[in-house]
């Protein structure tokens, strides 16, 4: 896991998260124990197609790319992702605002490669992590982040004058946990537990305590 606030993240030296509390959840219900190793996102994929992480989880979206290194599991969440703006950066909510603005993203993330497709006026900065970008905000080096809705959310109510901008829905990236591809059986008991923790409404209980205002996705319903 990386520090991506609510999705994986410490606080007061424990394992914090959407993600996180997903994840012991299948656990449980496999009967295993969890041991988080805290990466950075780049980093992330790799160590599980190396074997070094059995899972990988923190908000990580199945692409056609990141399913060339590594196996994903059932889809577990869709969201949004937003700019987090500077106050004076000029940044609006239409994206042509961001033409000629230092932008900065998370190298490797679902916005790297939306920013570089779609974002194509603005100059991109790659950081480690979210907050290695918005202590860049902080002192002025870039004028905006790109990063997921309810951090971005998080980020602006905790730093007076930033902005949450642009807002952006991303249902073409939805978001796994990522196993080995060597690891099927893995993959399809967690599968298995997923489909249980939603129909049953346990994810949505789980996902309500982190996201309490954002639209729920037909298919994450308890079964009727």
């Amino acid at each position: 896991m990386t520090d991506a606030k609510p999705y994986a993240y410490i606080e007061g030296g424990e394992q914090k998260g959407f993600d996180v509390d997903m994840l012991r959840e299948v656990a449980k219900r496999l009967d295993l124990d969890v041991e988080f190793v805290n990466q950075e996102f780049s980093a992330l994929l790799p160590s599980v197609a190396n074997g070094q992480l059995d899972v990988a989880t923190a908000s990580i979206s199945n692409t056609e790319e990141r399913r060339k290194v590594v196996d994903f599991s059932d889809t577990y969440f869709i969201g949004y992702i937003s700019v987090l703006a500077n106050p004076e950066s000029g940044i609006g909510e239409d994206p042509k605002s961001l033409a000629g603005k230092r932008l900065g993203i998370v190298q490797g993330t679902i916005q790297d490669a939306y920013a570089q497709k779609n974002f194509t006026g603005a100059e991109l900065v790659r950081f480690p992590d979210n907050n290695a970008a918005v202590s860049a905000m902080k002192s002025g080096t870039i004028d905006a982040h790109f990063l997921d809705f309810p951090v971005a959310e998080d980020y602006a109510a905790a730093n007076e004058g930033m902005t949450v901008a642009i807002n952006v829905p991303v249902p073409e990236f939805p978001v796994g946990f990522a196993v080995n591809k060597n690891d099927s059986e893995l993959k399809e008991a967690i599968n298995q537990e997923l489909k249980e923790i939603i129909a049953d409404g346990t994810w949505l209980e789980i996902e309500k305590g982190y996201f309490p205002d954002q639209p729920v996705d037909e298919m994450f319903m308890p079964a009727s």
